[in-house]
This record gives C-alpha cells, structure tokens and sequence, in this order.
C-alpha cells in the first residue's frame, strides 16, 4: 500500500456552519476538520482518477494548507506514481507508467497518429494470442518488443491494475526515494557511492572512520583552504615550508609523511601510490585487505592518515608528544586495532560460513519433485527460465525451457515457476516438490507479496496454480543442487522466443542428469 505517501492535511473554508458539520472530503467518507490530517491510501487516488491533472491546478479559492498539498501531490506523488498490470483496463499503454520508469511514448520511435494516446492496455491485448504487435511493433524499439514479452495482462485471478510507487524496486514509498527524485540529478558526475561504503567498512575506529568521511568529502581545514577563505595569509605548509599545504600534501606528499608511506606501502601499490588524486587514493588503498605488519593494508593506511593529520596539527599548535619510530607506532596501532575488532566480535557481520557437500536428492515415495531457475544477462536484461520434473527414482519426467524477453533475474525465475507449476499440473501431479535457488522468490511464495509490487501479477499467477487440488512444499536449494534446470534456463538463449517443452531428455543435459542420479555432491561455503 502507498499509505506513506499520501498522509493530506485537509482544511474545510465553509461559510455555513451546518454544511460544515456534514461536509465530505474529495477522499469519499472522511470527515473534514479544520487543520486536521489524514491517511489516505492509494484506493483515494484510483478514486481520483490520476489521468485527469485538473484537480491538482492552484485554484483561486485554495487555502494555504491545501496549496501545499497540491504542490507535494503534483511535485512528488504524481511524478513517483507507476502502474502495476491487472486487466489494463485503467492503464493507458503510451502515456503511463507501467512497462518501463517513464512513459511509453517518450521511448517511441515514430510519432503516435491522433488520438492514439488514449488507447488503453487492454486494447493492445487479446487473450490466447498475446500483444497485438501489428498495432504496437511500428512505434517501439527491439527492446520494448522484448520487455513487453516479458509481461502479460491477468485475466485469470480478477486482478484489477494498480497504483505503486516507481521510485522504489519493490512498489513501496519511502523518503529516501522521495528524496532522491526531488533531488535527481542528470548531469554526468562522478558515483562515489562505493567510495564511501569503503570508507565506512573498513575496520577502524569510528573517529577514524569519521575523519575519512569528512577527507573524501574536501573539508578538511589545511592552509590552502584557509588562504581561500581569507583566514590567513599564506598557503604553504607550516611543516616543510615548500609546498602548498593541500590535502594530498598534509596526508601524502609532505616529506614529513612521504617517508613514511615509502616504508610500508606495499611493493606492488609504490609505482602508482603517489600520482592518484585524492578520491582514487582514499577508495584505491581502502579496498586493498593484503596483509602488511599483521594488519589489512586498508587499516594500516586509515591509521596513518589519521595519525598523519594528528602530527600535522601537532606540529602546528606545538604539542606533539616524542615518538622515535613512527613506522613502528602506526604498524603496532594497526595490529591493535584489527585484534581488538576480532576480540569483540567485530566480523560478526560477516555470517560464519562452513563447507559442505550439495547435490540433488530425489523427492520422497509418492512425491514428484520440480526444479526451476531462471537467468537475466544484465538484470534487467536478456531473460530465460527453465525446469525439469522428476520422479522417486530420479527419472526424467518432463522439462521445458522458455525464452522470455527482457526483464530482472527475480521476474525469471518467477516464470520458472510459473511454467514449472503448469506442466506438473498438466501431468497430473498430486504431491509435488518445488525446489527454487532464489531466495526471493520462495519469500514471494511462501509469506506473500504486496500488491503494488510490480512482481505481483507474476506471483498473483503464480498462487493461481499453488491453490488448486493439490500438495505442494516449495523450498529453496543451492545451485548445486539445481544445475539441471540451470542448464536448461542457459540453453534457453539459443531458442526463439517462447515456451519450449521437452517430453524426453534433451542430449545436453544428459551428463548432469547421471551425475544427479548417481548422487553427484559439490563443495559450497554455507552460512550457519
């Protein structure tokens, strides 16, 4: 539900104090009070009718509390709002978002004729044969062929379309993706996202780690900021006298410090540690974990810029203690704080992990077992899914492979599934053992999925066959112990695009089959 989003002060200007009293909200049944605040979830907005903007233009006679919920509802709600598919009855095809994060329309290759904007989903689809291509195919793109083929309309469970938030992967609002869509920004820059994961993951202490954060971010107060700023009348570094005392100066390239780094940086970082600029070297050097002196390389480097900083404002203010090796001091630092890390459970967030033999294992007596997987080169991107159903005695009963088109990893695997629960249902399945390597997936299957989701037409279809008279346990295996409809979903790009069922073994999986009857295991580090 989009319920977070939609929290809207409503305020009542009545000049007759009875119509007051009985006065309904636009949100159907809710009562007006004067500055009160409301939830209103997403069904208010369907009620809306979202297509028509009108009701969202400043009016004249607006108060100044609802001017400002139009101006969150047209900024922020609007903009963020996508289409998940039910009977495309309410979506309009070019001009919603539903298929992709922006309109179809906006990714056309031709211009639309006339009134061709209004069509809605539905139109464009007929039941047993699909998309109407011929009507669709001269206006989009290869891609947009392949991501259409990757979805369909829900005729079958009575699902109706639904509204969701497109700013999120899983259709639920959040301020941090409301945030990031009021604050988006086109222009190339620089990502520096995993610089400050780097920054925050490495095994120091928070002080330390906080110092890294403000280095990356440039606001550290060394001269040449403090020139700048008019603070004081020379740039140069107090410590050597010869240089602009920069950043990369104070930390790097001061003698003071340039002596230092040459003793114990590693041999293989020395050809190129001192030409990187400041970004480069902070991330380069703090995803480097190769042991130097009984410590990560990227701790005992977090530890000397930091030290290096304490010596620079001690040399300055006078009030550096005597240290006669400073290589060993920040060497014995280092090994002092990774065993500290280890001696309090500091890798804790790290799952213990232990070896252990996976293979396929056959289901019980009177149980078939069907096994699926899916695969997406680029997620989203070229998708396939594939399956095979076994008996007790591991015997090829059936298997398919299907080429899917365009779409995410989890949303291929979900047409394994899919797929896998129509053929074993078409065999006439009673008891029935489904085993998935996606965790995400057997999470959708087994505790649910929201309906703004813009998974759930899948699994809606999905729980369409789960309910029917039938036993079904669905549980997620390793990929070790699904290699086979692995291999099938991999075969898969070499098919046209569609439904491929196989009533007997194809020859290229017949290696792994045997291996799985013969009870084949492999080596793979589990979590505890």
């Amino acid at each position: 539900m989009l319920c977070s989003v939609c929290l809207v002060p409503t305020r009542l200007e009545a000049t007759d104090s009875s119509l007051a009293s009985s006065c309904l909200s636009t949100m159907t049944n809710l009562p007006l009070h004067e500055l009160s605040v409301v939830v209103s979830p997403i069904y208010y907005l369907l009620a809306w009718d979202v297509h028509d903007k009108s009701w969202v233009v400043n009016k004249s006679h607006w108060s100044s509390t609802w001017r400002s919920v139009g101006v969150g509802i047209r900024e922020v709600v609007l903009p963020g709002l996508a289409w998940v598919l039910g009977d495309g009855k309410n979506i309009r095809f070019w001009t919603d978002k539903w298929l992709y994060n922006e309109p179809l329309l906006e990714s056309a290759v031709v211009s639309l004729p006339a009134g061709y904007e209004d069509v809605r989903v539905s139109d464009l689809w007929r039941n047993g044969t699909g998309w109407v291509l011929p009507e669709i195919m001269p206006y989009v793109s290869a891609n947009t062929r392949l991501k259409l083929a990757a979805v369909v309309l829900d005729n079958v469970t009575g699902a109706k379309d639904r509204l969701s938030w497109g700013e999120s992967l899983d259709g639920e609002f959040s301020v941090k993706s409301a945030y990031a869509l009021l604050t988006r920004d086109t222009s190339p820059r620089q990502n520096v996202e995993k610089l400050f994961k780097s920054i925050w993951g490495v095994v120091a202490p928070e002080r330390v780690k906080v110092f890294m954060w403000l280095v990356a971010n440039q606001v550290i107060m060394t001269n040449a900021e403090r020139f700048r700023r008019h603070l004081c009348a020379t740039d140069l570094c107090q410590v050597c006298r010869s240089g602009e005392e920069t950043i990369l100066h104070v930390l790097r390239d001061c003698p003071a410090m340039a002596g230092i780094w040459s003793r114990i940086t590693p041999q293989r970082r020395l050809p190129y540690f001192n030409e990187q600029p400041l970004l480069g070297w902070i991330y380069g050097n703090l995803r480097e974990n190769t042991v130097v002196a009984g410590s990560p390389w990227s701790t005992l480097f977090a530890m000397v810029v930091w030290w290096g900083w304490k010596w620079r404002c001690g040399n300055v203010f006078g009030s550096n203690g005597h240290c006669r090796d400073r290589v060993k001091f920040v060497k014995d630092l280092a090994v002092e704080v990774t065993n500290a890390q280890a001696l309090i459970g500091g890798n804790n967030n790290r799952p213990m992990r232990v070896e252990q033999q996976i293979g396929w294992v056959p289901p019980g007596d009177g149980w078939m077992k069907l096994n699926t997987d899916g695969a997406s080169h680029g997620n989203p991107g070229l998708a396939t899914a594939g399956g095979v159903l076994r008996d007790g005695d591991g015997n090829w009963r059936r298997g398919f492979a299907v080429n899917i088109g365009m779409c995410s990893a989890p949303m291929a695997e979900l047409w394994g599934v899919y797929y896998g629960l129509y053929i074993a249902w078409e065999s006439r399945v009673t008891r029935l053992e489904l085993e998935v390597d996606s965790q995400i997936v057997v999470g959708f299957l087994t505790t649910g999925i929201s309906d703004s989701h813009p998974l759930s037409f899948l699994v809606r279809l999905c729980y369409g066959f789960l309910s029917k008279d039938w036993i079904v346990r669905i549980s997620h295996v390793y990929r070790e112990a699904n290699r086979l409809a692995d291999g099938l979903a991999n075969y898969a790009f070499s098919l046209p695009l569609g439904f491929h069922s196989f009533v007997s073994r194809p020859d290229f999986v017949h290696s792994v089959l045997l291996e799985d009857l013969s009870g084949s295991t492999r080596p793979r580090n589990v979590r505890l």
